[in-house]
Parts: structure tokens; C-alpha cells; sequence
């Protein structure tokens, strides 16, 4: 923070909204230069760059300037994080991450492949070496896990849960959820607190 010079000639008295924006946009620039050093790509790096300068210059105020600071930080942070994590797990940790994050969205293998930048064809033997399950066997079984939490803590249709895990419909989501339970997802819904339901 000493190399911003926070105090002084950036917060000139009659301006002090630009000498904000200047320091907020040199922190930037700090952690930018850092993330690169930390592997993260130089093209993505310079979006962010333009795209958190963009939205600091077009701020009337900052009501909370060491908040906004804090605010950057914490989303340096977790760039960097998420960039480690998707680019040093093991591969078959990196698509159960991408699994459990996308899904709610209809996964395919090549958003798989696209997304961790590997190669479509050593998805499945990674993932099935150590999970003993297919890719697409463990997409159906976390979606039906997802709609079991849903049936349970909220008042969604079937339909508005279908929607919601990217089902094409909501016989299908049914269907699926028979096949994996043995029940329909009403009967879960409604017998879930039945002793006699174990699932």
C-alpha cells in the first residue's frame, strides 16, 4: 500500500475524487502485473484491467475508499485462487470442480475439455480411474442431488427445477429421477421425513 503514496499529492484538497481513481487504478495495475507473475494469462489479465479501470473511472464517488480497496483485493484473491485450483489440481479434482459449479447449465464434455484446456479424450480415464463412474453418469447423479435439496428446502414446481438444471423437460427431469431414486421426485418430496425412506 506504501507504493500507492495513499497520503499526499494524490488526494490534491481540490480534487479528491480524481486522486482516489488514480490510486485505485495504480493498486490495479499492482495486482495485475502480480497475477501475471503468478502464471494467470496476460490477455485475460489486461480484460480485467480495463474492465475494473472502466468501472472506477465511471464511479461518482467512493463513500468507502478502503472498502473499495479491500473489495479489489478480495477479487484479486479469488481470481487467483480459481486459477489455481482449474490449472494445479489433479485433472479428475479439476472436472469435479467444473461439475459441482456448472450444474446448473447443460455439460457436455467439450465445455469440459474447452474450459480446463485438455484434451476431450483423457477426461473420462482420469475421472473414471479414480471415481469409478463416467463423466456423464456423475453430471446425472450430482443434478439429481441438486433437485433432492431443492425438493426438500424450497417450494419450486418440478418444472421451475427442471428449468433450473438445464433438463430439456420436465417429464425427462421425472424420468431421470425415477431412474436414479427409484421414486418420482413428488413421493420424495413429500415422504422425505418418513423414516422409512432411505435414499
Amino acid at each position: 500500500m506504501s507504493r500507492l503514496k495513499i497520503i499526499g499529492e494524490r488526494f490534491a484538497s481540490n480534487n479528491m475524487i480524481r486522486g482516489e481513481k488514480d490510486t485505485l487504478i495504480s493498486y490495479v495495475s499492482i495486482l495485475n502485473r502480480a497475477i501475471i507473475q503468478w502464471g494467470y494469462l496476460v490477455e485475460s489479465a489486461f480484460q480485467l484491467h480495463n474492465e475494473l479501470v472502466q468501472e472506477i473511472e465511471l464511479s461518482p464517488q467512493f463513500l468507502n475508499f478502503f472498502q473499495v480497496i479491500r473489495e479489489i483485493t478480495w477479487h484479486y484473491f479469488k481470481i487467483v485462487q480459481n486459477h489455481r485450483v482449474h490449472n494445479f489440481l489433479p485433472l479428475h479434482q479439476r472436472i469435479k470442480q467444473y461439475i459441482k459449479e456448472h450444474i446448473s447449465e447443460n455439460i457436455t464434455l467439450d465445455d469440459i475439455a474447452t474450459a480446463l484446456n485438455a484434451s476431450k479424450k483423457t477426461l473420462n480415464p482420469a475421472f473414471k480411474r479414480e471415481y469409478k463412474i463416467a463423466i456423464t453418469q456423475f453430471i446425472r447423479q450430482t443434478k439429481i442431488d441438486t433437485a433432492k435439496e431443492l425438493l426438500i428446502a424450497s417450494n419450486l414446481t418440478l418444472l421451475e427445477i427442471s428449468n433450473l438444471l438445464s433438463f430439456s423437460t420436465a417429464s425427462y427431469f421425472v424420468k431421470t429421477f425415477k431412474e436414479i431414486t427409484g421414486i418420482t421426485p413428488n413421493h420424495f418430496r413429500q415422504h422425505f421425513f418418513d423414516e422409512e425412506l432411505h435414499l
